[in-house]
């Protein structure tokens, strides 16, 4: 697909923090995770990275996406591509649910996968969220994809994981959906795809670029690893750790990864890559995100597998999803393990809304986690912080 220069210099309106690259990429990823969903054959999922606007089904269902995805700035000139029907407006409101973050409600009855999907989508309600029992809004996501299978098979399926996708984004996928994708096509391709499409191609940025290192320009960006305090199994870690490991059998990475910096030798599916942003209030699904992380750990544990739980410099992100595993998987009190891991990591609490987030998936609530926690001051920060 070609960019122009006009799409791209847009593109680089889309500043850190902005919503609209998690939504983007919630649309094709969501699309692809929906056939998992539901059932149908791995084909479904391959087929959208292989978009064809004279082709059918899955082919076809990539190239409305990456159309609507092209348009994110104006709804109607994307849709302007499709020909009239259902699919012209369903283009038209994927392009509209990925800038403003809701779903339009649906006109008049039509017939379709596309129509029948934008009507399970717009009908079926968020759960309140409550965090400590488990419920998060974003699982509208899974009843939606569920409710247009019933309804129109599995290309409504499909559709309806596209619109609902863009809507929660890339950070309410399941990781455990996720993780079986992987073994069709890697969720990191269609991220990638989704956000050429949306904000044109760059190969010194993220997701496109080789590397996210730092260590060649800072040298206080050394490789830092140190086992978790509850479970020897589970290495929290840097980025720069990641990068010279050889002999990882798992990786959870809570932060952006350029493509030489996972593992080569590990299998799709023991390389789960978490949408976590580490900035106050840039993450609209903080609680679901954080619980899955910490489930997608605990699942390749029982898996026998070593688990290296990293971020960027292993002091904010990581101390927050291993002190939730501690609680959920070693039977730990969430506030003693985020003591501990802040400790052993040397951790810090400049985004404090992981610690809290993290307290309240086991039912407390932490106010002023600093003040909680370290009553006598935050331990010293002996590395370089960044994230």
């Amino acid at each position: 697909m070609r960019i122009d220069a006009e799409a791209w210099g847009r593109a680089r309106d889309w500043k850190h923090g902005d919503p609209r690259p998690d939504r983007a990429a919630g649309a094709l990823l969501g699309a692809a995770a929906a056939a998992c969903m539901v059932g149908a054959p791995a084909a479904m999922a391959a087929g959208l990275r292989r978009p064809d606007g004279r082709g059918d089904g899955a082919a076809r269902l990539g190239w409305l996406i990456t159309t609507a995805l092209t348009g994110v700035d104006d709804p109607h000139v994307a849709a302007s591509a499709v020909g009239p029907g259902p699919e012209r407006a369903w283009v038209s409101a994927l392009s509209r649910t990925v800038a403003e973050g809701a779903v339009p409600p649906p006109g008049p009855a039509a017939r379709g996968a596309a129509a029948t999907a934008w009507r399970a989508v717009a009908d079926t309600p968020a759960p309140r969220s409550d965090p400590a029992r488990g419920a998060f809004a974003c699982s509208q996501l899974v009843e939606a994809v569920r409710a247009a299978h019933a309804a129109g098979g599995d290309e409504a399926a499909m559709h309806a994981g596209a619109l609902a996708g863009a809507r929660w984004g890339a950070s309410g996928v399941p990781l455990r959906v996720q993780r079986q994708l992987s073994e069709t096509v890697a969720p990191r391709r269609l991220v990638t795809d989704a956000l050429v499409a949306a904000r044109g191609s760059d190969t010194d940025a993220w997701p496109q670029c080789a590397t996210l290192s730092r260590a060649a320009h800072d040298p206080g960006h050394e490789a830092f690893a140190v086992a978790h305090p509850y479970d020897p199994g589970v290495l929290l870690c840097n980025l720069e750790y990641v990068r010279t490991c050889t002999d990882a059998e798992a990786v959870v990475s809570l932060c952006r990864m350029g493509g030489e910096d996972l593992p080569p030798h590990l299998p799709g599916r023991d390389v789960v890559e978490v949408w976590l942003t580490d900035s106050p209030g840039a993450n609209p699904n903080l609680h679901f995100v954080l619980d899955e992380a910490a489930r997608a750990v605990a699942a390749l544990r029982a898996e026998g597998k070593r688990v290296l739980l990293h971020c960027a410099a292993c002091q904010s992100r990581t101390p927050a999803v291993a002190a939730h595993y501690a609680a959920l998987a070693c039977g730990a009190e969430v506030l003693d393990a985020l003591r501990g891991v802040i400790r052993a990591v040397g951790g810090h609490l400049n985004n404090a809304e992981l610690a809290r987030a993290a307290a309240a998936l086991n039912g407390v609530a932490l106010e002023d986690p600093a003040a909680t926690l370290f009553p006598d001051g935050m331990p010293e920060v002996t590395r370089t912080s960044w994230g």
